[in-house]
């Protein structure tokens, strides 16, 4: 392999330990010196870390994004002007064999020397703190979706019918007629009219059928428990919205209203696009590249000269997520030049698909409002063809 830098440092990133491994020698040759060492991973012990890689002349430094791990290693070694490198696990895994720290580290500064490490995307010191409160505020709605489900659970295992009746159980009528079962009270027509809010369909009769189960004493408790916890992560939930809502007005207004023009693409959606691409694609070549990063891209499977149908490849599973949900509902708008796509590709039977491709054409019409920051055109969405 063809050797391009001259100095270098491949580094194996652990929670309480870092193993260094420097690579010096002339472009020429394929043996250069080594120079390992391990330090610690406190403030203190980074920049001693720093220091004795800088009394080498090291030009560039390799890592792994392992967990959380490097971020404070990268945040103190930022400091200096090494150039920094943070490498996909996926993409630099060692060879089966002898496997060590610093093995570990030796193969990365190795693989980095030949010029053979991509680096990962990372976008500025903003979408990255938006990053981490639009990934909270998910793992928010995970867990009082948790809390839903056995919520659900428990009133099925009772034979208790509310949801036949009732869209949302977690409503104001819903939570106050699960307050009947939690405090134990005698549940009467009276009591069920009470609770009910004025836009029910439901009689209160058919109401009091559907409460007649029987639930335990540890079903109320359980109950209680997990109603109170779907309380909390909502008042989170709320809350988190008017964090990100804040942080976006202050750093990306203008990208967060052009982002809001386009078909299916709501606050939330918008908080998450921003978060994970960054207010700019500089880093992109092309809206293919932003593609393939975010995994929108038709697979690439061939064998024998065969062409076989493969799945889109993988890639940052917060954005994908966010881009098909949007494509969904842009496919099913108004919008000429989504509804097109969707009926066109869906009247073959692949709906799935359908909402993917629109997803794709949504993410592409994303590089060139933040590369350009243009305003959304529904006639240059169409395409040539369709005008």
């Amino acid at each position: 392999m063809e050797v391009m830098i001259e100095r270098c440092c491949g580094i194996d990133v652990h929670q309480k330990t870092i193993v260094c491994c420097i690579l010096s020698g002339p472009l020429e040759t394929n043996k250069p010196q080594k120079h390992q060492k391990t330090f610690g991973t406190t403030s203190a012990e980074l920049r001693a870390a720093l220091e004795w890689i800088q009394s080498f002349n090291v030009t560039d430094i390799f890592m792994e994004s392992t967990g959380q791990y490097w971020v404070p290693v990268f945040n103190i070694f930022s400091d200096s002007e090494i150039q920094l490198t943070l490498a996909n696990p996926a993409h630099i895994k060692n060879v089966p064999g002898r496997k060590t720290d610093v093995k570990d580290a030796e193969w990365i500064a190795q693989l980095g020397r030949c010029g053979l490490i991509q680096s990962s995307y990372l976008p500025c010191a903003q979408a990255m703190e938006l990053r981490q409160l639009t990934r909270r505020r998910l793992s928010y709605i995970q867990k009082r979706t948790q809390s839903k489900n056995e919520i659900h659970n428990i009133l099925q295992r009772a034979n208790i019918k509310l949801t036949s009746y009732l869209s949302d159980i977690f409503g104001q009528t819903g939570q106050a007629l699960l307050s009947l079962f939690i405090h134990g009270e005698k549940i009467t027509l009276e009591r069920v009219a009470e609770c009910m809010h004025t836009h029910v369909k439901a009689t209160p009769k058919q109401l009091l059928e559907a409460m007649d189960g029987k639930m335990s004493k540890t079903d109320r408790r359980l109950l209680d428990d997990s109603l109170e916890e779907y309380r909390f992560y909502t008042e989170k939930i709320k809350r988190m919205d008017g964090d990100i809502e804040e942080f976006i007005l202050t750093y990306f207004k203008e990208e967060y209203e052009l982002l809001m023009e386009l078909p299916g693409v709501k606050a939330n959606s918008a908080a998450v696009i921003l978060a994970e691409i960054g207010p700019d694609v500089e880093a992109f070549k092309t809206a293919a590249h932003l593609a393939s990063w975010a995994g929108l891209s038709p697979g690439s499977y061939e064998s024998a000269g065969v062409k076989k149908s493969s799945r889109t490849t993988r890639g940052n599973k917060y954005l994908k997520t966010t881009l098909i949900a949007c494509g969904g509902i842009a496919g099913r708008s108004m919008d000429p030049a989504f509804s097109n796509l969707y009926q066109r590709l869906s009247a073959r039977g692949a709906k799935m698909k359908a909402v993917v491709a629109c997803g794709h054409k949504l993410l592409r019409i994303i590089y060139k409002v933040l590369s350009c920051h243009i305003h959304y055109d529904k006639q240059k969405a169409l395409g040539l063809r369709q005008q």
